[in-house]
């Protein structure tokens, strides 16, 4: 991990860096989900999610990476022990935010997404939204981003770590090779990596 930075619980008003983190992660996904093809309309979307809070592009289930005092990097996870209310409190904010006609084909849209991107298995935590500001990259950020959600994993009994990117994402996962992970799952459109995570006694 780099000096003076630290990984510590997102908060509402970290947004003004972390929603334009958010949609770095996945332009092109977000875009047609969220903009329907009009990338400011996806980011009015998750600036108005960040803000929600709760579900999956609230502040609430994020993290950043904080170095010098300036957010750097920001991720997320999914795993058997989010809040009952996850997925209720994500479409609410859908609908809140597109009406229920435009919502629908939003939800429509993100449903074709999701049956090619595979979600993690009980025993496994997902992590995901992941994204480095170009200043602070290729200094250890993102690293020190996974390894505070592995320990979070291996906190929650999980037995691995599991994350999705493009197949032709091809730096990114290079990256996650060079931080232990390797071919699961793949598909035309997504790689799903995965990472063993044995218990550690000592991290918790």
């Amino acid at each position: 991990m780099p000096c003076c930075s630290v990984v510590r619980n997102a908060r509402l008003d970290d947004g003004g860096v972390t929603v334009p983190l958010l949609f770095d992660a996945g332009k092109h996904l977000l875009t047609e989900v969220f903009g329907l093809g009009n990338a400011q309309v996806a980011l009015d979307y998750l600036s108005f999610a960040w803000k929600k809070g709760g579900g999956q592009y609230g502040s609430e289930n994020h993290w950043v990476a904080e170095t010098d005092g300036e957010v750097t990097g920001l991720i997320s996870c999914w795993h058997s022990h989010l809040p009952e209310d996850f997925d209720r409190v994500t479409l609410q904010s859908i609908v809140d935010f597109y009406g229920i006609d435009t919502a629908l084909d939003v939800v429509l849209k993100s449903q074709m997404y999701m049956a090619v991107i595979e979600p993690p298995m009980f025993m496994e935590m997902g992590v995901g939204h992941i994204a480095v500001v170009d200043s602070a990259r290729r200094k250890g950020v993102g690293a020190a981003l996974i390894k505070h959600m592995e320990d979070k994993a291996r906190k929650l009994k999980k037995n691995a770590v599991v994350l999705n990117c493009e197949v032709d994402n091809h730096g990114a996962i290079q990256f996650y090779q060079k931080m232990g992970y390797a071919e699961h799952r793949v598909n035309d459109r997504f790689i799903q990596m995965i990472r063993a995570i044995p218990l550690n006694t000592s991290s918790f």
